[in-house]
């Protein structure tokens, strides 16, 4: 019974694949020139951003930790050269406003404190793609792209917010608490907690879209740096990798 199923799933799945096909008025991939020599579109972002790291790696007295995934909004503009009717080669450039947190519990070294961290940081970067699209004609007025290469950021601004709340058993076994707060730069600051932060990024590019009748784009992208966006004091070596995951909409002319 689950293989008659599954059978007549596979089949409904082709026949509605092939009715889409058999609706385009167009190949799913034309090799002939391309329509327009230069497609342009304003886009507006939305989504998350995030780090990758190994602080717990490193620090041994780190015993819990947590990096969440914050906000992230963006404006922007994409070109793209058409070479032929599914291949062109684009560009972008995109301002976005970044948020992520951390939260950690830090143990001393003798085990006589503990401190619980909160850590916000925001930070503002411009950001350039290019890559190859490829593109497909799913149906009438409906198109695929699908583009890969790789992107340069730069983060011209940015805070980080730390505040430390810590309890300590002193000389005569008294727990005494203590908060501290520090606001800093999010880049180039040697106040920022563990590491200084490299304005320059460098990673790789990924988006998928669809365009929709003369003017509608909605689709997603995500890039992932390459480059450690941590800068070594030459006694620790944190690796830091920025990622970031949006969704777009867009209005091409």
């Amino acid at each position: 019974m689950m293989r008659l199923y599954i059978s007549k799933f596979f089949v409904l799945t082709v026949l509605a694949t092939c009715s889409i096909f058999a609706c385009a008025q167009e190949k799913f991939v034309d090799y002939g020139p391309a329509k327009s020599l230069l497609e342009v579109e304003l886009n507006a972002l939305a989504g998350g951003s995030t780090v990758t790291q190994n602080y717990k790696k490193i620090y041994s007295r780190i015993q819990e930790q947590n990096v969440n995934m914050g906000n992230s909004w963006g404006l922007g503009a994409k070109a793209v050269f058409g070479i032929r009717d599914f291949f062109g080669i684009g560009t972008a450039a995109n301002f976005f406003w970044n948020q992520y947190n951390i939260d950690m519990a830090v143990v001393g070294a003798d085990n006589t404190s503990m401190s619980a961290v909160f850590v916000n940081n925001r930070n503002f970067t411009f950001n350039v793609p290019v890559f190859v699209s490829f593109r497909f004609n799913v149906a009438h007025s409906v198109r695929w792209n699908v583009d890969g290469g790789f992107y340069y950021s730069f983060g011209f601004a940015g805070r980080q917010k730390q505040k430390i709340y810590r309890a300590e058993i002193n000389a005569i076994d008294e727990l005494v608490p203590e908060i501290q707060t520090v606001s800093t730069d999010y880049y180039h600051s040697p106040r920022t907690l563990f590491n200084v932060f490299n304005r320059g990024d460098i990673g790789i590019h990924f988006a998928s879209s669809l365009n929709l009748g003369p003017h509608l784009s909605i689709g997603f992208q995500t890039q992932f740096g390459l480059k450690n966006a941590a800068r070594s004091n030459g006694v620790d070596n944190p690796s830091v990798h920025n990622y970031t995951l949006h969704g777009i909409i867009g209005y091409r002319f």
